[in-house]
C-alpha cells in the first residue's frame, strides 16, 4: 500500500514546494511513529468511514486507507488538496478517498457524509478528485445514511476554540472523536476543580464528552517545529447528560457567568455577568448548597447543575424570560 514515512512526507512536500502558511498555522506531521501508534489505539475495523479534519500531506490518511477505511478528508489548502490526491493515486490506489477543499468550519456535517456515502456507492473507490462533492452528482440519500462516523484530526491551533465549538455543535454524527490538540488546551479539557487549567471550557466540554488522553506528541514530530508540544484526546459524546439541569444552554450560560470574572467570589461576578442582583444569586446559591465566598473553579459540574436549578427555579417563579436574553 505504499509508504507512510517520514521521508515519504517530506519529499512530497518539497516536490510540490508546499510553504506553510502561517496565518493559518499550518504544521505537517512527519513523524510516522505517530500514525502508527493512533491506530493501534483506535484498532478500527474495516469499512467503518472516518471524517479527517485537516488531511495535509497524508500523514494520517494514508495509514487509514491502508487499513481499509473510508475517508472524508476536508483540507482547505488547494494546492495540499492536489498533492494529497495524487499521492493517494500513487502509493494507495483504489483505497476509498473523497476529498473536499473546505474549511471545516463552515462543514454540514449532515449534507456532506450523506453526500460522502452517495460517492462510494455511485462513484467507486477509485475516483479521488479533490472537489469531487461539490458537483450536482453528490446527493443525499436520506434514510440510507449509514451509522455514525467517526471524528480525527490535527486541530490547528489558531482555531482551536471555534473548532471546538464545531465538534460539540455536531456531535451527533459521530461515535467518537480523537483530535490532536496544543497541549495546554488539552489540559483544560481535563483539568480538575481547583486547578489554574480548570475553567469553563472544561466544563462545557465534559458535560458534552467523555474526555480520555490518548497520546502525547512532542513538538519534533512536525515541519516546521511549533513551539508547544500535543495531546491527543478522546472524545466520546454522552449518550445522556452527566448532571440534571433544564437545558445545556442553560448551564452553560451559568458557567460562562461564573468565570467571566475569575478572581470573583461567585456570588459577585454571577451578578456581574448575569445581570442579576447580588441577593438573587446568594438565595440560588445557597438554595444549591454553594458557599457565596467560593470562586467558580472551586465548584465542579453537579455543583453547577445545582446552581442552575436554583437559578431557573426562581425565574420561573417569576415569570422571567433572563435565560432568553443571555441564550
Amino acid at each position: 500500500m505504499g509508504t507512510t514515512s517520514s521521508a515519504s512526507v517530506r519529499q512530497w512536500l518539497r516536490r510540490y514546494e508546499v510553504r506553510p502558511k502561517k496565518r493559518w498555522g499550518q504544521t505537517f506531521l512527519t513523524d510516522p511513529r505517530v500514525p502508527a501508534r493512533l491506530l493501534e489505539l483506535w484498532d478500527l475495523k474495516a469499512g467503518l468511514r472516518v471524517l479527517e479534519i485537516g488531511a495535509g500531506a497524508g500523514a494520517l490518511t494514508l495509514p487509514l486507507l491502508a487499513r481499509g477505511l473510508k475517508v472524508v478528508a476536508v483540507e482547505r489548502d488547494r494546492l495540499l488538496c492536489r498533492l494529497l490526491r495524487d499521492r493517494v493515486r500513487e502509493e494507495c490506489p483504489g483505497t476509498n478517498l473523497c476529498i473536499l477543499e473546505q474549511d471545516i468550519l463552515t462543514l454540514d456535517p449532515g449534507e456532506t457524509l450523506m453526500r460522502a456515502s452517495h460517492v462510494e456507492s455511485s462513484r467507486g473507490p477509485a475516483d479521488t478528485q479533490p472537489q469531487q462533492m461539490a458537483g450536482e452528482k453528490c446527493v443525499p440519500i436520506g434514510t440510507d445514511f449509514p451509522d455514525r462516523w467517526v471524528l480525527v484530526g490535527n486541530l490547528p491551533y489558531a482555531i482551536t476554540g471555534s473548532l471546538l465549538k464545531w465538534v460539540v455543535r455536531n456531535r451527533g454524527w459521530f461515535s467518537w472523536a480523537s483530535l490532536m490538540l496544543q497541549r495546554e488546551v488539552a489540559l483544560r479539557l481535563m483539568a480538575a476543580p481547583g486547578s489554574k487549567a480548570y475553567g469553563s471550557l472544561t466544563l462545557w466540554v465534559g458535560f458534552h464528552f467523555r474526555v480520555e488522553k490518548e497520546l502525547a506528541v512532542d513538538a519534533a514530530s512536525f515541519w516546521p517545529m511549533p513551539k508547544v508540544t500535543s495531546l491527543v484526546l478522546r472524545l466520546t459524546p454522552r449518550a445522556k447528560p452527566p448532571v440534571d439541569v433544564p437545558s445545556g444552554a442553560m448551564l452553560e450560560t451559568v458557567v460562562r457567568a461564573a468565570f467571566s470574572h475569575r478572581r470573583k467570589v461567585l456570588a459577585g461576578s454571577l451578578a456581574r455577568g448575569l445581570g442579576v442582583h447580588r441577593r438573587r444569586v446568594e438565595d440560588a446559591l445557597s438554595a444549591a448548597g454553594i458557599g457565596p465566598r467560593l470562586r467558580a473553579e472551586e465548584c465542579s459540574l453537579e455543583d453547577f447543575a445545582a446552581l442552575t436549578r436554583s437559578l431557573a427555579a426562581g425565574w420561573a417563579e417569576e415569570g422571567e424570560t433572563a435565560w432568553h436574553r443571555k441564550e
